[in-house]
């Protein structure tokens, strides 16, 4: 057993740990840093399609204190996030207190208020703490339908880039940034591009008066009054949600996590994307919608979400509400356990 019970350990290396890392060693506080792939930039440097931009804007996703290229666009690439973040590793020698290609797979609390880790490996070492950076975009949430599908089946973490669509009847499950961006793409290379919705979103489009929505004066005003100000500047740019064949919303702007995307509505209203409401059952590959429609389709993609979980830690440590919310106090601590901390399992709004 290695005893370095006089540091911390933060497991990840995406953004959020990479900026705990780099929060730590300024204030000179003593830590190992473990991350189970090879290199820096988590779910940006392994587990995103090829097309991919952020939604988010490059000045409202950027590290307040180490600001993206300027040559970056309003709405950076895959790979010009995973490169900014190897940039921001190496810019502040994070690197050294990294072990790539080190999994942990148990994390267990002692009496003394220490904590016992394991990796893949088997090694076990005893720490003063734990730091849980391990991100919320990898423990697939697939939905669950009456019937048997006889095409393909993927969850949109398997999509990673256009060929996997390319002259297939598309049919892609929900209605979040990453469902809008794939059933686009679907739009653009498939024979048929198909939109199941179980009930009305929010969408909005990326750019407002020629500026990223997230940089929207109107965000910067009490909820009640960002609300009113975007309904309005919604119902003079967009519309209504009816006109381009979708429900319409069943809650309050920012009660849940808006979508942002200029191209599904230029796909729905150019006939690219037939919208559907929620699935019904399955008959070979026949979908049956609950509004009696069907569609004959060969992909389902099921961008679904995620489950917030922490496979290495005791089942129920860390309480998860509706499978993607971890109930931590201030955002990051637990009121039954000291020296562990939780960050970044919420849905922020913007970057």
């Amino acid at each position: 057993m290695k005893d370095c019970s006089d540091k911390f350990l933060i497991i990840g290396a995406g953004p959020c740990g990479l900026g705990v890392a780099k929060a730590l060693k300024e204030d000179g506080i003593l830590y190992d840093q473990a991350e189970a792939d090879d290199d820096v930039g988590g779910n940006w440097y392994h587990g995103v399609y090829e097309s991919v931009h952020i939604i988010s804007s490059r000045k409202t996703t950027e590290y307040p204190d180490f600001p993206m290229p300027s040559e970056y666009p309003d709405f950076p690439s895959r790979q010009q996030m995973s490169d900014y973040y190897r940039i921001y590793a190496d810019e502040f020698g994070l690197r050294e207190n990294i072990e790539f290609n080190t999994k942990i797979v148990r994390c267990l609390p002692l009496e003394n208020e220490t904590w016992e880790i394991e990796t893949s490996s088997g090694e076990k070492r005893i720490y003063q703490g734990v730091i849980i950076c391990n991100g919320h975009h990898w423990d697939k949430r697939f939905p669950n339908y009456e019937g048997d599908f006889s095409g393909e089946i993927i969850h949109s973490k398997d999509y990673k880039k256009s060929d996997q669509l390319k002259n297939k009847r598309v049919l892609v499950i929900g209605g979040g940034n990453s469902a809008c961006d794939i059933a686009s793409e679907a739009a653009r290379v498939s024979s048929e591009a198909h939109l199941s919705l179980r009930r009305g979103y929010w969408f909005l489009p990326k750019t407002l008066f020629g500026q990223p929505s997230a940089e929207s004066f109107a965000l910067y005003l009490p909820v009640f009054l960002q609300r009113a100000i975007l309904r309005v500047m919604l119902k003079i740019v967009v519309g209504k949600y009816e006109d381009y064949g979708l429900q319409r919303p069943d809650h309050k702007l920012f009660e849940h996590h808006p979508t942002v995307s200029s191209e599904i509505l230029h796909y729905l209203k150019h006939g690219r994307i037939t919208p559907h409401k929620d699935i019904k059952n399955f008959d070979g590959k026949t979908v049956n919608f609950i509004d009696g429609s069907k569609a004959e389709i060969d992909l389902i993609v099921c961008a679904t979400g995620f489950y917030v979980s922490f496979p290495f830690l005791p089942e129920g440590l860390v309480k998860v509400k509706n499978g993607n919310i971890a109930q931590v106090y201030a955002g990051s601590v637990l009121p039954d356990y000291k020296n562990i901390y939780v960050f970044g399992t919420q849905q922020v709004r913007y970057g």
